[in-house]
């Protein structure tokens, strides 16, 4: 799969141009064009996202300043992309056209034209699509008419608009993921590669269409509700903040603990324990040992004393109540599922009958005959279903709950048990460890009392107060995680006062019956959405260990690891997790790790378009992307670069596997009005000469 041509006409800066690019063969799969920065690499980038994906391409803009899909910000984007020129001289179409192909005897050629007032403002655009059989062109279709979508063919045939991100990116855009923590980078391409995007755009429209349908349906009460959501939503806000803290407190205490074994080297290089330093380490190791079950310990104490020994105070009746309710309500709701699955059966039935001819009616059945006989058929089929089986709800107290929330609540009531033994053994054990911590700080105290030149007690101190930090760290955690149960608890029950009065309004209209329906949509989606991760999360570990270990010029990572929850851990050959310095380049090997791990899980060989490739990336690591790019002969790469990335010297490097390149020159016409144009098979390392 390969571009073929990009065809650019009163685009930006471009006039008229065509780029043509060759199958990758023989090694050759790297297409280099150059330009100083503002004549028009990004542009071109910019043309391929429009023609592809029209609308749809906003959200990835972001060097355009597009970064939400905003009513007014695509026509903006191509009222500011139209030539200067065309719009001096009064022309009104701006066009970019694409050829893709998929083997040399099929490809596609997309053409998408916008069209313009004398004013430049943007009126409308057309879009249509060529099939291209051994290079004979059929006739066009049209986008969006007789059935036919391009959307859903470029699914098939090229890329998914969502996945896009992940072949045609601009090495800004990846700077900017390197410079979000690690666990952020992963969710981020794991939506992508999962379509959430899509999933959470459709629960955005569909939150709108509620939104935009409440406005219709007033009644007394709507003030109320208003309150509750509002309290709701930012009792919902803020949990997503405490969260926030909580990872931000997790990622700062990671960071000390390195440094917390940092300085414990340099304490055993600096003969910790008067030469007995295997001791000094061993002990300082095994107290840290203690206080993380100590920590683990209280972890336990907290989740009896907040989660389940609450439940204690409730009557066993009332317990007992609650569960047999939730338990026929979980019924009741499988058996409407199999009564709503068969219901499309009886029209089926219905359609059948009114088929059949034999045995004949004579004399045919009158109008108020065949109404009877329907209602009979109606009634005969809902005799089916009702009355509901003996075992299920006779009536839904719990309808704030959604399936899968009765059965989790179902669950948490197994597990709320709690015996006078348990209690007993977590404080026995927590004295124990208090004990154990204790007699190893007398220990190491007696080691540390050795040292001769002061060395070891700056040292000493300097451990110590990191401890105190990562202490500190654990108890802000342990805060921020009572903040969080507390604010769970308000939410589920302003959720459940909001979802009741709702109810009372919604049921009071047909309108709301539909609003309703939307928000069960959007409740599945949420359930929906973290359940995916742990769908690609093991394939994409692997994928990102193949390519880090080919970017990054350390050897000691062994593979990397990601969670469900989308944090990620970096390995060496021992199996222990490698703590790197955050530094700049390490980041974006991560990033770009990430983003090239993403597109091969993702199953399409399609081309890589990359804008400013090398970024902030030393000479080591640009020749181990630029290496890895150039191993898969079979993939097209298209790197749009300045002068300082791929320099003259590190063309000639490269220039075994570059099969075109072209070198963007730029002049002023006037009225602030610039012109680009791209000489072929020219680069700066001719330029320079």
């Amino acid at each position: 799969m390969w571009v073929s041509k990009i065809e650019l006409v009163c685009f930006k800066s471009y006039q008229h141009q065509e780029f043509t690019f060759p199958e990758p063969s023989n090694g050759k799969n790297v297409v280099l064009i150059g330009g100083l920065n503002g004549y028009g690499k990004t542009s071109i980038l910019e043309a391929l996202y429009l023609c592809l994906y029209g609308k749809d391409a906003l959200a990835h803009l972001a060097r355009a300043g597009l970064k939400t899909d905003d009513v007014r910000g695509y026509p903006t984007f191509l009222e500011k992309a139209f030539n200067g020129e065309a719009l001096r001289d009064s022309r009104d179409t701006m066009l970019v056209r694409v050829t893709v192909h998929r083997s040399k005897l099929k490809a596609i050629e997309i053409t998408r034209k916008w069209y313009f007032r004398s004013n430049g403002s943007w009126t409308d655009e057309e879009t249509t699509v060529r099939a291209i059989t051994r290079n004979v062109p059929e006739m066009p279709r049209s986008d969006g008419k007789n059935g036919f979508n391009l959307a859903d063919m470029l699914d098939d045939f090229f890329v998914p608009a969502h996945i896009a991100p992940f072949f045609f990116f601009d090495g800004e855009e990846v700077k900017k993921l390197a410079d979000q923590s690690r666990i952020e980078q992963v969710k981020q391409g794991l939506e992508g590669l999962l379509g959430v995007v899509l999933l959470r755009s459709l629960s955005d429209r569909l939150r709108q269409f509620e939104q935009s349908r409440r406005q219709g349906v007033v009644t007394v009460d709507e003030e109320r509700l208003a309150v509750l959501e509002r309290s709701l939503r930012e009792n919902e806000r803020l949990e997503r903040e405490v969260v926030q803290q909580i990872e931000t407190a997790k990622e700062q205490k990671r960071l000390l603990t390195a440094e917390f074994q940092s300085i414990l080297e340099r304490v055993t290089s600096a003969g910790g324990g008067g030469g007995d330093t295997a001791t000094y380490k061993e002990l300082v190791e095994e107290r840290e040992q203690f206080r993380n079950a100590q920590r683990e310990n209280l972890r336990a104490q907290e989740e009896i004393l907040s989660g389940r020994l609450p439940f204690h105070l409730a009557s066993k009746p009332i317990l007992e109540t609650m569960r047999h309710q939730l338990e026929a309500e979980v019924r009741y709701f499988k058996w409407e599922g199999e009564k709503q699955a068969l219901e499309p059966r009886k029209n089926e039935f219905r359609t059948a009958l009114d088929r059949q001819v034999l045995p004949s009616i004579d004399p045919p059945l009158s109008d108020s005959q065949g109404a009877a006989l329907n209602a009979r058929i109606d009634a005969a089929w809902g005799a089916l279903f009702y009355p509901p089986p003996d075992e299920c709800a006779d009536r839904i107290v719990h309808s704030y709950l959604s399936p899968t929330d009765r059965t989790k609540t179902l669950e948490f009531l197994d597990s709320i048990a709690v015996s006078h033994r348990e209690v007993q053994d977590l404080l026995s054990e927590h004295g124990h460890l208090t004990q154990r911590i204790d007699d190893l700080g007398r220990k190491i105290s007696k080691l540390e009392g050795i040292d001769r030149d002061g060395t070891l007690a700056a040292l000493t101190q300097e451990l110590k107060a990191v401890q105190q930090r990562i202490e500190k760290c654990d108890e802000d955690i342990r805060t921020e995680e009572r903040r969080k149960t507390a604010l769970e608890t308000d939410i589920v029950r302003q959720r459940a006062d909001f979802e009741r009065e709702k109810k009372k309004l919604d049921e009071s209209s047909p309108l709301r019956s539909i609003i309703t329906k939307s928000e069960r949509i959007r409740a599945v989606i949420e359930d929906l959405v973290p359940a995916l991760f742990p769908l690609k999360v093991k394939e994409l570990g692997s994928s990102m260990t193949q390519v880090y270990r080919q970017l990054a010029h350390k050897d000691q990572v062994s593979r990397i690891v990601i969670a469900n929850d989308g944090t990620s851990k970096i390995l060496g050959k021992s199996g222990k997790a490698i703590t790197f310095d955050r530094s700049a380049g390490e980041n974006q090997i991560f990033a770009t790790a990430l983003i090239a791990g993403l597109a091969k899980v993702s199953g399409i060989n399609a081309p890589l378009v990359v804008d400013t490739p090398l970024g902030r990336l030393d000479s080591r690591h640009r020749h181990n992307i630029l290496q890895f790019w150039t191993n898969d002969a079979t993939r097209q790469v298209i790197l749009l670069s300045q002068d300082k990335e791929i320099d003259p010297e590190f063309h000639r490097r490269i220039a075994r596997h570059v099969s075109k390149t072209y070198l963007l020159e730029h002049m002023d016409v006037g009225d602030g009005v610039g012109r680009t144009s791209a000489r072929e098979d020219r680069y700066f390392v001719e330029a320079a000469e």
